[in-house]
């Protein structure tokens, strides 16, 4: 018997496709990044204060956009919106990590002009990358990989709280949140530390859509493939086509990371969890580089494919986040918006096919 979605899996079906976007500083705030406009790096509070959330609410309307996936933090120890619990955990000063200006709070308000909802993303390995963050989070310097430190219960109860402040300040404004990094390699194989980040996010809203990516996007049944390229290193290619990451018992709608738009779900509710897609519209550097296309220039689908790609995963009941590229200032890849305007009319029910 197939499965009925909830009141919240079915509204998010009925938005059929989004945008996700990278916003981090080690993209819009490193020196030489395509993404960087200012041509050098900035304090973190200029990198936020220059980015104009009118501006990308603007064009995410103008493509018909059913949501946004917007980045919280990865990796580093900057956040896009105060954090007194991370300030505090942490040791900083406010302002010294989590930025001044409230980006995520500005954002409600430029996207509700266009009732277009936002989703945050967070990750479960919190600011791995900096020492002195993780020393307060932790107890030590370290960098959690599967083959070094993993996440502990402390830590993730730090992390965890640092998520609820956000869901607490926002309310039923976020209306989901893709969390990254819950990998059984890091120590997430304890489903308890999962489900404390499910928690902090519900805080806020009862009623926020909940997705743990806990496989990543390597999780193909085994058929993964490592090739030695030379002048490039080891490469994995993958066989996604008619595969999707396994959701985990706390997801209300699948992780569904990637790397090609070759997947299809085989209907709306797969263990529970909403069906959802997500992959990157961008063009690697290097075409066997299949991995590095989020955030990256350019779309490797035709407009004719992306278009009946989407269509076709809505059709099954699916749901399907396109990752592009954001500039510092809030303008998103010219390229890319011209195909993503092919795919207005899924939301307006008027659904014509492209001739190329």
């Amino acid at each position: 018997m197939e499965q009925k979605g909830t009141i919240q899996q079915n509204w998010f079906k009925e938005r059929k496709w989004g945008v996700f976007v990278h916003y981090l500083a080690s993209v819009q705030n490193k020196a030489g990044d395509i993404h960087n406009t200012a041509g050098q790096s900035t304090d973190w509070n200029s990198c936020v204060e220059e980015l104009d959330t009118d501006l990308l609410a603007e064009q995410l309307a103008q493509i018909n956009a059913g949501y946004l996936i917007f980045t919280v933090m990865q990796g580093t120890r900057y956040v896009c919106a105060p954090n007194e619990t991370y300030d505090q955990l942490a040791g900083f000063s406010a302002g010294e990590a989590a930025s001044r200006r409230d980006l995520i709070a500005d954002l409600i308000r430029s996207l509700d002009k266009y009732d277009i909802p936002l989703f945050l993303y967070y990750t479960g390995d919190g600011p791995h990358l900096d020492p002195y963050a993780m020393k307060g989070l932790y107890g030590k310097e370290t960098d959690i990989t599967p083959a070094g430190d993993h996440v502990t219960p402390a830590f993730a109860e730090k992390w965890a709280a640092v998520m609820e402040e956000y869901a607490l300040r926002y309310g039923d404004k976020i209306k989901g949140w893709w969390v990254d990094g819950l990998y059984p390699s890091i120590g997430y194989d304890d489903p308890e530390l999962i489900k404390l980040y499910k928690d902090a996010a519900r805080k806020g809203n009862p009623n926020a859509l909940f997705s743990a990516n806990y496989y990543g996007c390597f999780a193909c049944n085994g058929r993964e493939k490592e090739v030695a390229v030379p002048g490039i290193g080891n490469v994995i290619f993958a066989d996604f086509y008619n595969t999707m990451p396994p959701s985990t018992p706390f997801c209300d709608f699948t992780a569904g990371e990637v790397v090609h738009l070759d997947a299809y779900p085989q209907g709306q509710i797969l263990d529970g969890a909403q069906a959802h897609i997500l992959s990157f519209l961008g063009i690697p550097k290097h075409p066997v580089e299949v991995y590095n296309g989020w955030g990256a220039l350019g779309c490797k689908y035709s407009s004719s494919y992306l278009q009946k790609y989407v269509k076709q995963v809505n059709d099954l009941g699916g749901v399907v986040s396109l990752d592009v590229c954001m500039y510092r200032d809030g303008r998103i890849d010219e390229e890319q918006m011209e195909v993503l305007k092919n795919l207005v009319c899924l939301r307006e029910n008027e659904y014509r096919i492209l001739e190329k």
